[in-house]
């Protein structure tokens, strides 16, 4: 069934809290032993990798914007939902990466996100950011 409206308001305040770079107000979504997979990489496993992973990117970006552009939610805690994620770089140029989340809630926070995204385009571009640099 499509989310609720306070579904889509927790969404975009988290996606608030990560585009603010507040790590703090991210780490409040989560609970201590979540994990959270991107595409084929390695399962993170615990808020605190999770986090730590998080501001490791969010050092090497200008900005970051996310534009969710549907939601479902199913039962058992279950959140479904297709966002749209604008990075703006260093040097001023921007990407739009779109991604497809499955995630499963407890106590409203997250427990397990699967993020289907491909991010190459993206680690891509920090590397030739980083290069120009060097």
């Amino acid at each position: 069934m499509r989310a609720s409206e306070s579904t889509i308001e927790f969404l975009t305040q988290y996606y608030a809290a990560m585009e603010a770079k507040n790590l703090e107000r991210c780490r409040a979504y989560y609970t201590d032993d979540m994990t959270v997979t991107f595409a084929n990489a390695p399962k993170l496993q615990g808020a605190d990798a999770f986090v730590a992973t998080l501001s490791g990117l969010l050092e090497q970006i200008e900005t970051l914007h996310h534009d969710v552009v549907a939601a479902w939610e199913e039962g058992d805690g279950v959140l479904i939902f297709e966002s749209v994620a604008t990075w703006t770089l260093l040097d001023g140029s921007s990407l739009t990466i779109p991604a497809c989340s499955v995630c499963r809630m407890v106590d409203g926070k997250f427990v397990d996100q699967q993020v289907y995204v491909d991010n190459a385009p993206l680690f891509a571009a920090l590397e030739q950011d980083e290069a120009v640099k060097a």
